[in-house]
């Protein structure tokens, strides 16, 4: 957990109730995308697993911890999606605990990992929570919510709930600077947390690839528009990983909407101030919510409906952003 500071409190927590044998049966992690759960949650199952017991850390070298270093999971259950489905029915969930028929392959206990717990049907969570009644024997349960769906109080009940939390600005800061091999200014850093919820695993992967470039690469063709008063010269420039794109344009958007309501206000964009304030000064309030309001029904439409077509779906933003612009 040397890797990830901002985990070590939980997982030290619960492989300590663990080794005191005061553990619940049913742990609930609950946290955003891109913070290391399921790292966590792995790390956990690997230690309790192993067959050195009475450590903190697996020992990373016995049979158990190396079935599992090659993913090779025997007392470790772990509940996925089924190929071409969306959702985790409750065949998948009798199908693995008929698997494990109260014994464990090697050691004393059994893991049953659902890393996905808000795609459980309901039927599947009925199901489950019988089953988390009357747990069986010697069998623990990891189930983990991430992005804080929201979940059925009755299954919520059944658990003890670990909340992982981003980790402060300086905290994150000084993990990129310690992970990052390129130099970049600390203001850069607190940028790339901003764009990515305060996740440094999500800013370390912006920061070392294409996204960075693309990012202001787009804010530029933004300005330039705005200047040449004809954000039609967006169009071709939007169609290619447009919902990164779009996800960006509502970013900045909402940042001009708080800068118009207090002009002190934190902003996720601090390297697009100038930008900004140019938007602010050219929309109304009123019409910045109607133009977000579009682009986010755009992002909808082009994510979840199957081959949309694009160049119809992009032009009512532009269209209406164009008009509110009244260039």
């Amino acid at each position: 957990m040397k890797k990830y500071p901002w985990l070590y409190p939980i997982y030290q927590k619960i492989i300590n109730q663990c080794l005191n044998k005061k553990n619940h049966h049913t742990i609930l992690i609950q946290s955003q995308i891109n913070l290391g759960s399921s790292k966590l949650i792995l790390k956990i199952c690997k230690t309790i697993l192993c067959d050195i017991k009475n450590n903190l850390f697996s020992c990373n070298v016995c049979h158990s911890c190396q079935l599992i270093n090659k993913k090779n999971y025997l007392d470790l259950h772990i509940i996925t999606l089924e190929k071409k489905k969306k959702f985790i029915g409750v065949n998948t969930i009798l199908n693995c605990l008929n698997k494990i028929n109260n014994t464990s392959q090697l050691g004393s206990i059994t893991i049953i990992w659902v890393p996905k717990i808000h795609l459980l049907t309901e039927s599947a969570i009925n199901s489950f929570l019988k089953v988390l009644e009357e747990p069986p024997l010697n069998t623990l349960f990891f189930l983990e919510n991430r992005n804080n769906f929201l979940l059925k109080d009755t299954l919520k009940s059944r658990c003890i709930i670990y909340n992982i939390y981003s980790p402060s600005n300086k905290e994150g800061i000084l993990w990129l600077k310690k992970n990052i091999s390129q130099k970049y200014t600390s203001e850069n850093l607190l940028l790339a947390l901003n764009i990515s919820e305060n996740s440094p695993i999500l800013a370390k992967k912006i920061l070392k690839n294409k996204i960075w470039n693309a990012r202001k690469k787009l804010f530029k063709k933004i300005y330039k528009s705005i200047k040449l008063k004809n954000l039609f010269l967006l169009y071709k420039y939007l169609k290619k990983k447009i919902l990164k794109k779009i996800y960006w344009i509502c970013s900045l958007i909402l940042d001009v909407i708080k800068y118009s309501y207090n002009k002190n206000i934190k902003l996720t964009n601090i390297d697009q101030k100038k930008l900004i304030y140019i938007i602010n000064q050219k929309n109304s309030k009123k019409n910045l919510f109607i133009i977000i309001q579009i682009w986010i029904k755009c992002f909808f439409y082009l994510k979840n409906i199957p081959k949309v077509n694009i160049n119809f779906i992009l032009l009512e933003p532009l269209i209406q952003w164009e008009k509110i612009f009244n260039f």
